[in-house]
């Protein structure tokens, strides 16, 4: 069984507001022709493009800009988590979730590795931003799937209780479901896209031109152990009432 994923960018706030976003609308967005947000899948299909008045050498060209920016923003820090699929599917299959509506769901994927990702983020902000007030997750909005990841943040700090990392509460920000026209989830995506592909090495020549710049970066890879994910697995379900 595969392993889970979770990547995503740490930047200070005025770094995104101020000059990472306005940047990437300038170059990547506005065109011409202007189009309302990147994700490198959907730029990679004809129909889209075609929908959206894009040659495949405009899709190319807004891509490489991309990565251009995304090499230029020198306070961009990735950071990618990896769950074992195999310990995942032990650890919470007996389980469900206790829903807000009051209702149960089995855990999905992309529940737990959230709380791992979070986890970790909190984790290295402390150590390299040691002056930072809060850490703000934006998450794509993707029906209720976003819902039961934002009630898995809110069951952290019962986790960082239970694993004695007490000291990482004071850095809870607010999660922040958005649409794929935010920016920094766009950066997300381009992020996502091109790390899945490097693991898997399916990175053509062009598409290794836009990752190298992002795998030099100096960022963070984290793989669960089992100690950790044992741990959270037994606060996010003793929160949600056990089975």
């Amino acid at each position: 069984m595969d392993d889970y994923q979770c990547t995503g960018w740490i930047a200070p706030e005025p770094d995104w507001s101020q000059f990472f976003a306005p940047a990437w609308q300038k170059r990547v967005l506005d065109g011409p022709p202007k189009i309302e947000y990147l994700h490198v899948t959907e730029m990679r299909s004809r129909t889209w493009r075609e929908k959206n008045g894009l040659t495949r050498l405009d899709a190319d060209n807004r891509m490489d800009e991309a990565g251009k920016i995304i090499a230029e923003m020198k306070s961009l820090y990735p950071v990618k988590i990896k769950v074992s699929g195999v310990r995942f599917q032990q650890l919470f299959n007996p389980h469900q979730l206790l829903a807000g509506s009051g209702g149960r769901k089995r855990y999905e994927p992309d529940y737990y590795p959230f709380v791992i990702y979070a986890f970790v983020v909190l984790n290295r902000v402390k150590i390299r931003f040691p002056n930072a007030e809060k850490v703000d997750f934006i998450v794509e909005r993707k029906s209720s799937l976003t819902t039961h990841i934002q009630e898995f943040y809110e069951s952290l700090p019962t986790a960082l209780k239970h694993v004695n990392r007490e000291d990482l509460l004071p850095l809870m920000g607010d999660f922040i479901p958005a649409s794929k026209e935010r920016v920094p989830l766009q950066a997300a995506d381009f992020l996502c896209w091109h790390s899945r592909r490097a693991d898997a090495r399916m990175l053509d020549e062009t598409d290794m031109r836009r990752w190298n710049p992002m795998a030099k970066k100096k960022g963070f890879n984290f793989t669960a152990p089992e100690r950790l994910m044992a741990s959270l697995a037994e606060a996010v379900t003793a929160r949600s009432g056990g089975k």
